[in-house]
């Protein structure tokens, strides 16, 4: 008989397994036992010595190095309820799925165990993945009731907070909260609930008590309310709002009463401050705080925006304890640049991490080996000799299929054309003044990924750089991020982080990062998928611009503008008096001279109009030198794939 586990999950606790069973509590964790187990039912034969073990533990003997022998107690053993083994529960955002709370959210026999001291209080200890947003319920009956449940919610407010509620009302609640960081999408985090004497704690790790995150106290209700009131019944939900929510799954959910070995005193609860799973080790799996690789520090990771948050929270608190006036918890906006304030509260999910340089000369040679080893699996494919040139036909182009289809000309009409380079400067001269482009130093320190810019086009970078102020003179280069400007204010108005997000997406973007109405950062786990889709979705801009280009729009301007004409023209005829008309001496005096030297003088009109005429053809030609600056233009365009 195979001991293997069989996996199974479930979308609701409501059609999971509970069953009664043990919990092994040593002083580094809770642990559940199956008494089905034979080395556990040898431990303990009978009943009355499994209520030994409970009461008093296990007792060790040991030395203490003068030669006597010592006697410690260090495991204790309680009733429990526990989810069956290897089943896990998926979790959707109830508010989207169910309205709220829900009886799937419930099950019968997810409670304490029977003949329990109900008014003793309940252990919850379970272990979930999830970007944000689990709920753990506590009620007397197996579904939500208002007034009498409380509700523990493990990373709220984009995973920046710990919330203990309950309910008195629908407009009213007793509650608190706690700024932590504690949901996890890469690595299972455990939990544990503690409710005792009228007060509700919660915290992570597998020993309740420690790593607490804060506590409730609710000790006038807990004296005012009837027996049949107390809390019996545990409810798993998910209490995600925002349109990215994410299901989140369950396993390893225990609920016991508070063991007889912690007496009166009940369970000690070590207050930690700021809870945070990156710290815990919790929070470091694949792609888990890898945004920032190889950005040299221009970006701080997650770790160090919780770390600074936690910092100005401490101040905080000495000023208010110093000066006597009560304690505000601060946001982040308050000490953090809005974007890394704006992140944290957004939680972004994590995208794929390429992990690989693919424009190495090394990888290159990889593909190359690949295409080849593809190219000759396919020659074998159609019977043709692989050590032997593809078969030519007689107007030297290569065979096609057995239908008379050519594989590569059908698979060419699939690929979509890229936008033409034109394009890019539509518009140019509209959204100008919104444009931040790269200094001097950026093009010169990442030529390599894009056209090495032009000394005119460096020089100009310069100037820019002296005359605008806002512009740093000393920059660095975050190579996690890719830059978007549009060159259409009214249509990308409507473009929304979900479309940009679907652009990027065979590339794993991780946040979008809005810089204003024309512009924003795509921001990715690594450089090397920030690479891949920089180079894959973007083509490179001519420098100097195309003279066609040019010539085009002075055409354009000439056709929309017709010629120049001077204000006043010195005219050829004037009214002698008598009201005859009669030639301009002056104008017979200049036409005389010109036609006396032959020269091909040109009157003073006419050379204003040429000088005016040249002086707008130069203002036409300065089109700005994208492809010099480092810019590239985007392959095709940012399509609207959201309702909103």
């Amino acid at each position: 008989m195979s001991s293997r586990t069989v996996e199974v999950e479930h979308r609701s606790a409501s059609a999971c397994k509970f069953s009664p069973t043990h919990t092994i509590i040593t002083p580094s964790q809770w642990r559940i036992k199956n008494d089905t187990e034979e080395d556990f039912r040898s431990e303990f034969p009978t009943e009355s010595s499994m209520a030994d073990y409970a009461a008093g533990g296990m007792n060790t003997e040991g030395d203490d190095g003068n030669g006597t022998t010592t006697t410690t107690t260090t495991t204790h053993v309680a009733k429990c309820v526990a989810l069956a083994e290897g089943t896990t529960i998926r979790v959707a955002p109830m508010e989207r799925s169910r309205g709220g709370w829900d009886e799937e959210h419930f099950h019968e026999h997810l409670r304490l165990p029977e003949e329990s001291n109900v008014g003793k209080g309940m252990v919850v200890m379970l272990e979930a993945i999830g970007r944000e947003c689990l709920a753990i319920a506590l009620s007397p009956y197996h579904s939500y009731d208002l007034g009498k449940t409380y509700v523990v919610h493990f990373g709220a407010n984009g995973n920046l907070q710990t919330v203990l509620r309950r309910h008195v009302n629908f407009n009213e609640a007793v509650d608190v909260s706690f700024p932590s960081r504690v949901c996890g999408e890469n690595n299972w985090v455990p939990y544990w609930i503690v409710l005792q004497g009228g007060k509700l704690s919660a915290g992570v790790g597998k020993v309740p008590g420690k790593n607490c995150i804060g506590t409730l106290d609710d000790t006038m209700y807990n004296m005012l309310r009837s027996g049949v009131d107390a809390v019996r019944y545990v409810g798993i939900g998910n209490s995600a709002l925002q349109r990215s929510a994410r299901d989140l799954r369950v396993r390893n959910v225990m609920v016991s009463s508070i063991p007889e070995h912690f007496g009166l005193g009940g369970i000690p609860l070590e207050e930690c401050g700021f809870v945070n799973i990156l710290e815990m080790g919790y929070g470091s799996g694949s792609g888990g705080n890898s945004m920032e690789e190889g950005g040299g520090g221009a970006v701080p990771t997650e770790a160090e925006l919780l770390a600074e948050y936690e910092k100005e929270r401490a101040k905080a608190k000495a000023r208010a304890a110093k000066f006597g006036v009560e304690y505000k918890e601060p946001a982040p906006d308050a000490f953090m640049k809005w974007s890394e304030a704006r992140r944290l509260r957004m939680n972004p999910e994590k995208g794929f991490i390429t992990g690989i340089d693919t424009f190495s000369m090394e990888e290159k040679a990889k593909a190359d080996a690949r295409k080849e080893r593809f190219a000759k699996d396919e020659r074998k494919r159609k019977g043709l000799d692989s050590d032997e040139e593809e078969i030519k036909g007689e107007d030297g182009e290569e065979d096609m299929d057995d239908d008379g289809v050519d594989d590569v000309a059908e698979w060419e009409k699939t690929k979509r054309d890229p936008l033409a380079i034109e394009q890019a400067w539509d518009n140019w001269e509209l959204v100008e003044q919104f444009r931040s482009d790269p200094t001097d130093s950026v093009v010169k320190k990442e030529c390599e990924g894009g056209t090495m810019a032009t000394d005119d086009a460096m020089d100009k970078s310069d100037e820019v750089e002296q005359k605008e102020d806002f512009i740093p003179k000393s920059v660095t280069v975050v190579p996690t991020k890719i830059h978007i400007f549009s060159m259409d204010h009214q249509c990308f108005k409507q473009i929304r982080t979900d479309d940009l997000m679907s652009y990027f997406k065979d590339y794993g973007p991780s946040y979008v990062e809005w810089l204003g109405e024309l512009s924003c950062n795509v921001m990715f786990e690594d450089r090397h998928s920030a690479a891949r889709a920089f180079h894959a979705l973007s083509q490179e801009l001519p420098t100097p611009p195309p003279k066609d280009l040019i010539d085009a729009r002075i055409k354009e301007r000439n056709e929309r503008n017709g010629p120049k004409k001077l204000d006043w023209v010195p005219p050829t005829k004037v009214e002698a008096d008598g009201d005859e008309v009669v030639d301009n001496p002056a104008d017979d005096a200049e036409a005389a001279a010109a036609d006396e030297t032959g020269d091909g003088m040109v009157a003073d009109g006419d050379e204003a109009i040429k000088e005016e005429t040249s002086k707008d053809q130069e203002e036409e030609r300065a089109l700005p030198d994208y492809g010099g600056m480092g810019w590239r233009f985007c392959k095709w365009t940012v399509r609207k794939v959201s309702t909103l």
